[in-house]
């Protein structure tokens, strides 16, 4: 069931104070739960609203180090587990936003051949 974009708004904004951490995050965090709730989606309903905070985080412009922890963390496990279903998405958004298209490229390959090779065609440089 999708999230209330208040939700999804209040997530984004926790996952980014705790990505922001200079030191190492700890499972004690009170924001901690931002970043553990977008690791590894096993539903589809996870994936979709996994989907709705990686935009809404790129949405608030945040600092390079939560985008590198944004592709690295959330985005590449989004494409792993769920890369199939979210191609076509994937593809339209890094065609309409330099910064998912940006993002793209802090990913790293956990997909099929098929899906990957469509990622390399979308992303932007890699770094």
């Amino acid at each position: 069931m999708p999230l209330e974009p208040e939700l999804i708004a209040a997530w984004a904004d926790a996952y980014i104070r705790e990505s922001a951490k200079d030191r190492d995050r700890t499972k004690t965090s009170d924001d901690w739960w931002a970043v553990a709730d977008l690791m590894l989606p096993k539903t589809l309903d996870n994936a979709e609203n996994a989907w709705q905070v990686i935009h809404a985080v790129l949405a608030r412009k945040p600092s390079d180090r939560v985008i590198s922890v944004l592709a690295a963390g959330p985005l590449e496990d989004l494409i792993a587990a769920f890369g199939p279903e979210f191609i076509d998405r994937i593809e339209q958004a890094a065609k309409q936003d330099p910064a998912f298209r940006h993002l793209l490229g802090g990913v790293w390959k956990r997909s099929t051949d098929a899906v990957w090779a469509r990622i390399e065609r979308a992303r932007g440089a890699v770094w």
